[in-house]
């Protein structure tokens, strides 16, 4: 004989079968969960002390900022035979930086260092024996790119022995910051003339001379010859040998050059330095006085004041959320209890109630708090009370309905006609009935909660602005706004997030909760 196996009911299994059968209520509930542990363990979890710059910090955490802020570069020379040489065996090394405020450069045993100061881009260059090479230099600025620019001239070299009256054409090829290179006279003054030739050029070193500095400069490319009675040189680079020795011909290109090696008459060719090529065209560097940009030592920058965003949106978490659940709680309380009495004695009790209710929903809720911050004052506190203030009229109203339609219930008149008291009817028979209304609208007003107190933190109604609250956060980021994004982009992130996901997850309660949704 078979037994047929029953199995109890259970509100709770319904409920909890029709919340996960709701994809992105369930989702939004485990990204609540998160959230909500993010506030409980943030002093945990931050990296940096969000009060702090973080500058003050490096040195007790171990880390050296002398490797965010600077990188060494090495380069070597090239010499007219072709071969090369390390860069310290170069003579009368000239380094020099377009905007020192933006960067520094300074020479080393093996290369150079350069090194930011603040946010900006920059040219530095190299200089020995009258040759000259670029690097671009960007700081911690995302807005303004490196131009492509020349980084460096290279001209044909004839590596052979010439006699005196003989005449020898310069071939030139530019190579740009972006790797590639022009090729031919007529094309590099063409990109010179396009825009490139407005920037001064700072020529001053041993042994260089820059043609540029002269009134008949076109900003094209010059030519100089460094020893007239060995060699002239014509605008076009046509050289014609006079004298006998080492002839040397300077091309400038902007605020680069080169120089073309003529052996006239010589019983053997020395190597001349011709060009310097750097490792590295272009160097980025962090500026970590501020607004240091997203990296994996700040995952979300810094802000102004060089502190930690993710440090201070995980700290903000509390704060936030402290506002959220605390005022909520206070206006869900006053606003049941309200509700309740309003709803089961009626009469003058409820019209009073109810047009307590109506003044407040006839003030839009951020005017409300407003309101409120501007009558007690600023501060966390206070923003609590504001907003609790106008969510008070929301439960009064739903609870008031809910109310109305249970003490009409036959288990609530029975209790009525056996004497019950009436104090216990409200608690044990009618607010029962009206838990999962306030439940759900709880937590749907809680991201308004939060949206609000962002607001009024943003407004400067918050009291301390350095505070670690996400609406604070968002007020003193918005001057810099218009050059750096992240400093307002992951505050607002938080916030966006966190309302939705309250949101959502009070649409799935209410929707897990209806006893009137089929499965």
């Amino acid at each position: 004989m078979s037994k047929k196996m029953h199995t109890s009911y259970s509100p709770f299994k319904v409920f909890l079968h029709k919340f996960i059968k709701q994809r992105f209520a369930f989702v939004a509930f485990i990204i609540v969960a998160f959230i909500v542990l993010v506030g409980v363990f943030g002093s945990i979890i931050a990296p940096f002390d969000p009060y702090r710059p973080v500058t003050l910090q490096y040195e007790e955490k171990g880390i050296d900022s002398e490797n965010l802020t600077s990188q060494q570069v090495e380069f070597k020379g090239v010499l007219s035979d072709g071969s090369t040489i390390a860069g310290s065996e170069l003579l009368r090394i000239n380094v020099e930086s377009e905007d020192r405020r933006i960067a520094s450069i300074r020479k080393m045993t093996d290369g150079v260092t350069i090194t930011a100061n603040t946010s900006g881009t920059t040219n530095t260059t190299i200089e020995s024996e009258g040759v000259r090479s670029q690097i671009g230099v960007s700081v911690s600025d995302d807005s303004e790119k490196i131009e492509s620019s020349i980084i460096r001239i290279e001209a044909e070299q004839p590596n052979e022995i010439m006699d005196s009256g003989d005449r020898y054409s310069i071939n030139l090829k530019a190579i740009l910051s972006d790797g590639s290179s022009i090729n031919g006279l007529d094309e590099i003054n063409t990109f010179l003339l396009d825009g490139k030739d407005e920037k001064e050029n700072n020529n001053q070193g041993s042994g260089f001379v820059s043609a540029r500095s002269s009134e008949e400069s076109d900003g094209g490319v010059e030519f100089l010859s460094l020893d007239e009675e060995l060699a002239t040189v014509s605008k076009e680079g046509l050289v014609t040998l006079k004298g006998q020795g080492d002839a040397l011909i300077q091309v400038v290109a902007g605020t680069v050059s080169s120089v073309v090696h003529l052996p006239v008459g010589v019983d053997e060719i020395t190597p001349k330095l011709v060009s310097i090529i750097p490792e590295t065209a272009e160097v980025s560097l962090v500026d970590i006085y501020k607004h240091q940009p997203p990296s994996s030592l700040h995952f979300f920058g810094t802000d102004h004041q060089n502190r930690d965003i993710f440090s201070r949106v995980v700290m903000g978490t509390r704060e936030t959320l402290i506002i959220g659940f605390v005022s909520v709680a206070i206006g869900a309380v006053i606003g049941t209890a309200l509700g309740l009495i309003a709803g089961y004695y009626g009469g003058k009790t409820d019209s009073l109630i109810t047009r307590f209710t109506d003044i407040l929903l006839a003030f839009p809720g951020i005017l409300l708090a407003i309101a409120v911050i501007a009558f007690l004052g600023a501060g966390l506190t206070n923003i609590i009370f504001a907003v609790a203030v106008f969510t008070i009229p929301i439960f009064i109203r739903i609870v008031r309905g809910s109310t109305l339609a249970l003490k009409e219930m036959t288990y609530v008149e029975a209790a009525q006609s056996i004497g019950v008291k009436d104090s216990v009817i409200i608690m044990r028979h009618i607010f029962p009935g009206t838990l999962s209304v306030v439940m759900v609208y709880l937590t749907m007003r809680i991201g308004v909660a939060i949206l609000i107190g962002a607001a009024l933190s943003f407004l400067g109604l918050g009291g301390d602005i350095t505070a670690p609250e996400w609406g604070s956060m968002l007020s003193a980021a918005k001057d810099n706004s218009g050059n750096v994004f992240h400093p307002t982009f992951f505050p607002g992130l938080a916030i966006v997030i966190t309302v939705l996901s309250f949101n959502i997850l009070g649409d799935g309660l209410r929707d897990a909760l209806d006893p009137k949704l089929k499965e």
